[in-house]
């Protein structure tokens, strides 16, 4: 399965060709606010998440009678929601295109919120996998989301930049930092306790993001460059 976004390959080569990327473009970009607005979002949300999701297995074979019940039960799932991961893939551009990215991302923010907070709170082996199997719900909407929302609201030029740094550096950097607290955490208060709070934080921000992000409504930056749609075959 391969998702396509329709635009004029040749137009976008010479656009590129002809005013290529400077540092200067790239230091404006970190000094614009809109790029500030979404990498807090993605530190409140992506990043907590992360960390909430790197010790997750443990917490969910505690779950089942044994742990070895449980490690079973967790590839199970685990083969599950690649595929369901793969449908959300097909379905989410069009979701995305009806709502908006900036609608999209906050959704994807409260789902984050609900997983996380929902380990906290359930019990026993049904709940927790419940719980499990929303992240291919979120995952796919976010992934879409964070592609159209760069497209709409940066230069199309910095489109990798903002991908490398914007995103992926952002959540590695911040993760390795918060994984030692969270970690702590869990030695001291216990898994549904520490769940409890990164659950609501991630919520907090998720709020935030309704009124930092850009909305949709707001004029696209690359009114010639924009996608007019998101596809997939």
């Amino acid at each position: 399965m391969i998702m396509m976004v329709k635009f004029d390959k040749n137009a976008d080569q010479q656009d590129v060709d002809s005013d290529p990327v400077k540092v200067t473009d790239v230091l404006a970009l970190i000094k614009m606010p809109r790029f500030h607005a979404f990498a807090l979002y993605i530190f409140g949300c992506a990043c907590i998440y992360g960390v909430y999701d790197q010790q997750f297995a443990i917490y969910f074979s505690s779950q089942f009678p044994t742990v070895e019940e449980g490690n079973r039960m967790f590839g199970y799932l685990n083969s599950l929601q690649v595929f369901l991961e793969a449908g959300g893939m097909f379905l989410a551009p069009f979701f995305v295109n009806r709502v908006g990215a900036k609608n999209s991302l906050v959704i994807a923010g409260f789902i984050m919120a609900t997983r996380i907070i929902g380990s906290g709170l359930v019990d026993g082996p049904i709940g927790i996998s419940v719980m499990k199997l929303l992240h291919a719900v979120e995952l796919p909407i976010l992934l879409i989301a964070v592609f159209k929302y760069f497209s709409k609201n940066f230069d199309t030029r910095l489109a990798s930049t903002l991908y490398l740094f914007g995103f992926q550096f952002v959540i590695q950097v911040f993760t390795s930092i918060l994984s030692p607290l969270v970690g702590h955490s869990y030695d001291v208060i216990g898994f549904q306790h520490t769940y409890l709070i990164l659950g609501s934080v991630v919520a907090v921000f998720a709020t935030l993001s309704i009124f930092t992000l850009v909305s949709d409504k707001t004029p696209s930056v690359n009114p010639e460059e924009q996608p007019k749609e998101l596809a997939t075959a």
